[in-house]
């Protein structure tokens, strides 16, 4: 007589008693005959091939998040890269509408705004008369205008990482302070953090002729801030275009050789 492999055999040995050791006998032959039903019957191999779908389905989800993780990675890469170099060429173009301004303050000969010329003079009796002067007006213009670009290229260099540009940023800052006795007394104030503010009031009240001595001449104020405005719009415009500045990975490599340029 055959075995019935769909048949639970397992109930035929329920009801036998005997030693301990005879029980354990009987349950081990018990469960063996009933895996054996279950690899007879197919349902043993669908669990197994259910076991390993569900292990590559896991493995295609891990590698597909890995891949995601990734592109967000470059993406981010990408993102910091692009805010770099429109921080950096802010940085540049302050620095060139400062130069740009304090050459206007330097300028000598006919372009000088520091070029005396006739004008008419009205008294307080009303009485009028050609005075050989300064053009009063143009030169606190051209001074206020100076004092916004100054404190444009402050702002926009703040947080700046590059060693080149945040060196010679610092070496501007550090000349307005020398100078910042001098300032004041032409009505040019330095605040703490580092800003320049002016009382058109106090410069007319004080003078055009100091005011030449002090951001006019050629080893004035204005004069050094022009080679000032140069240096850091030449570090500032290297660190945009990454030449040499950054690493792939992102990390700052500085090119000390030419640090010492705003020194100069």
């Amino acid at each position: 007589m055959g075995i019935n492999v769909n048949m639970d055999y397992s109930t035929l040995f329920s009801s036998m008693s005997g030693a301990s050791s005879s029980n354990n006998y009987l349950s081990g032959l018990s469960g063996m005959l009933s895996d054996y039903s279950s690899i007879k019957n197919g349902s043993y191999g669908k669990l197994v091939s259910a076991y390993y779908k569900k292990i590559d389905g896991e493995n295609s989800s891990s590698k597909a998040d890995d891949s995601k993780d990734a592109k967000a990675a470059e993406k981010s890469k990408s993102q910091q890269a692009a805010a770099e170099k429109k921080k950096y060429s802010s940085i540049a173009s302050s620095a060139n509408a400062l130069e740009e301004s304090a050459e206007k303050l330097t300028n000598s000969g006919a372009d000088s705004i520091f070029e005396k010329a006739w004008k008419t003079k009205t008294d307080a009796d009303g009485n009028t008369s050609q005075v050989y002067d300064y053009n009063e007006e143009k030169i606190v213009s051209a001074v206020s205008d100076f004092v916004n670009k100054y404190n444009s290229l402050v702002s926009a260099s703040a947080d700046a990482s590059d060693t080149n540009t945040s060196t010679r940023t610092s070496y501007m800052s550090k000349i307005t302070y020398s100078f910042k006795d001098e300032l004041s007394s032409i009505g040019i104030s330095v605040s703490d953090k580092g800003k320049l503010s002016l009382d058109k009031d106090k410069m007319k009240e004080v003078g055009m002729e100091s005011v030449k001595n002090i951001l006019g001449n050629r080893s004035g104020y204005a004069y050094q801030m022009s080679s000032s405005a140069s240096s850091i719009e030449s570090a500032a415009s290297k660190a945009a275009s990454n030449s040499s500045t950054y690493s792939k990975s992102g990390s700052v490599t500085p090119d000390y050789s030419s640090i010492m340029d705003s020194f100069i």
